[in-house]
């Protein structure tokens, strides 16, 4: 079935296809898990499956409500907390050892990171990266939390304090506890239930506005729910039927149930807490699920099951009548799960169908192409990437090469049609390289055009040494943008993207033709209409971090400097492709398509040749106006 982004289509430069595909991220129904060991099957009819997400052992997925992003554990030769988009576009937020779980702080929406062994939990503040001890004295000697929540700010029971923090400490051969902690204020952890000879393996923790839930695996023995009452004290929910292995709950907005991942029947079940009646959600599952592997949203309309052992997160939607049911179109389903189908673009990705936000003013449409203003308007994009190959970029390379697919559907689905082609300078080293194509002088010959400098006419001439020819990026983006094969001028925005830490000339230390070869570089590109947007890597010198501000400045582009290339390599070139879009459309940045500043009268066009007279206005000492590409 179709995915959730519209995949415009034509032809792009040699003969190959222009398409913004999903590539298995981002899927309608339960497929595509590589290595999965077996598949979920939906028992209870109200849900429906929306995406499979692919992810190499993941731990305890949770929804985060103030920016949309899941966010999830990672436990295996990679550790660390990440969060993933609607499109499937991942970034690593820190790293860790040994994850545990994920908490979501819902008011302010900062993570917390669980790490067993070590006992430790970490704050992540929301919109950062990187991560701060945040609780760390449990128990002397013996720390091993698990599963969190906190308390709602509306909080009326006799358990908790309203936004109190709670975490089963699972006590691996030591004391199996349940711990109080703040997520305002680090430290300040407080025993709620000492280990007195009832838990065996707590595992995950529940809270709704009166209530506090407990999960107890039982190791050996079979599992045990406990309802936490005042003081800590523990009372077990007689169940239908034994839990095998209990090791994730949450509650069910909708009717206050349990919703209890359990290991040891490899399903996610539903137990009444009042008659203590046990029925299947979700069956097939595989056999080590993680811990705290299971969150439901506010509104109880999409679930998160993580399955470690299937290197997957499964999402599944109520998209029938019910609570909290939207349905702007009147077709009978819920609006996300239209969305998460395809059925209905959402540019904006704020979960309701773009023709929806235009019907009720939400968002403007100035030009009536049925595509709200907000979002990205420009021509097919070709992008072409120049990567310096040096081990200094092995990061930013992995970053690169992961996250494409998911770059590519994030821009497709708010309008924008992007053709990647992705080139090294001079060598094709593997590795963390290996989604590189082809080099720049295989494909397109070593000559640098246009006029250049002495010293500067052979891409790749490098004295050797430190300086070598896969960190010549000046040189290459002058041949990239004066030779690759781009489609008519006017059909397509041609947007080159170095990305590099050394000197634009063979790399550091730079000089005097590091300095001459950007603006010969910034020549070629204006002649040719071709942007320019360079990604500085880590460790960048503040002289070469100047020097690509330079070369976007003289070709209308932008650059991005990154700080942690797992984390923000992908929204860096979403940000910079975005930019160039609004520069080729929106030129004086106001909100508003030029074409409708210049129907309502708000920008003057002089010339009648659709751009704004403010943006081609040159003054005396003024550098000449970026390259401009018509729709």
């Amino acid at each position: 079935m179709a995915g959730s982004v519209r995949t415009p289509r034509g032809v792009g430069p040699q003969g190959r296809v222009w398409c913004a595909p999903l590539l298995g991220l981002l899927v309608l129904g339960i497929s595509g898990i590589a290595g999965a060991q077996a598949q979920p099957v939906i028992a209870e009819p109200d849900w429906t499956a929306l995406r499979a997400i692919a992810f190499d052992n993941p731990m305890s997925a949770r929804y985060n409500p103030v920016d949309g992003w899941i966010y999830l554990g990672q436990r295996g030769s990679v550790d660390g907390l990440f969060r993933i988009n609607r499109f499937g576009l991942r970034q690593q937020i820190s790293g860790g050892t040994n994850t545990a779980a994920i908490c979501v702080d819902p008011d302010s929406g900062s993570v917390f990171q669980s790490e067993d062994y070590d006992g430790i939990i970490y704050r992540t503040a929301a919109g950062a990266t990187g991560r701060q001890v945040w609780v760390r004295d449990l128990h002397a000697g013996d720390d091993d939390p698990v599963g969190m929540a906190i308390a709602p700010a509306s909080y009326t029971g006799d358990v908790l304090t309203p936004r109190a923090g709670l975490v089963a400490d699972r006590g691996n051969a030591g004391l199996d506890e349940l711990w109080t902690w703040s997520p305002d204020t680090a430290g300040g952890e407080v025993v709620l239930h000492a280990d007195i000879g009832i838990l065996v393996d707590p595992l995950d923790v529940a809270i709704d506005s009166a209530r506090v839930f407990l999960a107890d695996g039982g190791l050996s023995a079979p599992g045990v729910l406990y309802r936490v009452d005042a003081g800590g004290s523990l009372v077990p929910l007689v169940t239908s039927e034994p839990l095998a292995d209990p090791a994730g709950i949450a509650l069910d907005p909708w009717n206050g149930d349990l919703l209890v991942l359990d290991h040891g029947d490899h399903r996610l079940a539903r137990v009444d807490t009042t008659t203590g009646a046990v029925s299947a959600v979700i069956t097939g599952l595989a056999t080590n699920l993680g811990w705290a592997g299971v969150d439901i949203t506010a509104d109880g309309r999409l679930l998160l099951v993580t399955d470690r052992d299937a290197d997957a997160v499964y999402e599944f939607g109520r998209c029938g009548p019910g609570p909290g049911f939207a349905d702007c179109d009147g077709n009978g389903v819920h609006d996300a799960c239209d969305v998460a189908a395809g059925l209905h673009p959402d540019c904006n990705a704020n979960g309701v169908p773009d023709a929806c936000d235009l019907a009720s003013g939400t968002s403007d449409d100035c030009n009536l192409d049925g595509i709200p203003d907000e979002c990205p308007t420009c021509p097919p994009v070709e992008v072409v990437f120049i990567m310096d190959t040096s081990a200094s970029m092995d990061d930013e390379a992995g970053a690169l090469c992961n996250s494409m697919a998911a770059v590519i559907a994030e821009l497709a689905a708010a309008g924008v049609e992007v053709a990647p082609r992705l080139l090294a300078i001079c060598n094709l080293p593997g590795g963390a390289y290996d989604c590189l194509e082809d080099h720049i002088v295989a494909l397109l010959g070593a000559a640098v055009p246009g006029d250049p400098p002495a010293g500067l006419e052979v891409l790749g001439d490098c004295p050797g040494g430190d300086q070598v020819c896969f960190e010549d990026w000046g040189r290459a983006t002058a041949v990239v943008a004066g030779l690759y094969p781009w489609q008519p001028a006017g059909d397509t925005l041609r947007l080159v993207i170095p990305l590099s830490d050394e000197g634009p000339w063979c790399g550091d230390p730079v000089g005097d033709l590091d300095q001459a070869s950007i603006p010969h570089a910034v020549a070629v590109a204006s002649a040719a209409g071709v942007v320019v947007s360079p990604i500085t890597g880590t460790g960048a010198s503040s002289a070469v971090v100047t020097l690509a501000g330079d070369l976007a400045a003289g070709t209308g582009g932008q650059t991005f400097s990154s700080a942690a290339p797992a984390a923000d390599i992908a929204a860096g070139i979403v940000q910079l492709v975005s930019a160039a879009c609004v520069a080729a459309t929106d030129c004086n940045e106001n909100g508003q398509l030029d074409e409708c500043d210049i129907a309502d009268g708000t920008s003057e066009d002089a010339n009648g040749n659709g751009i704004p007279d403010e943006c081609e206005a040159v003054g005396v000492g003024d550098a000449p106006p970026p390259p401009r590409i018509r729709l």
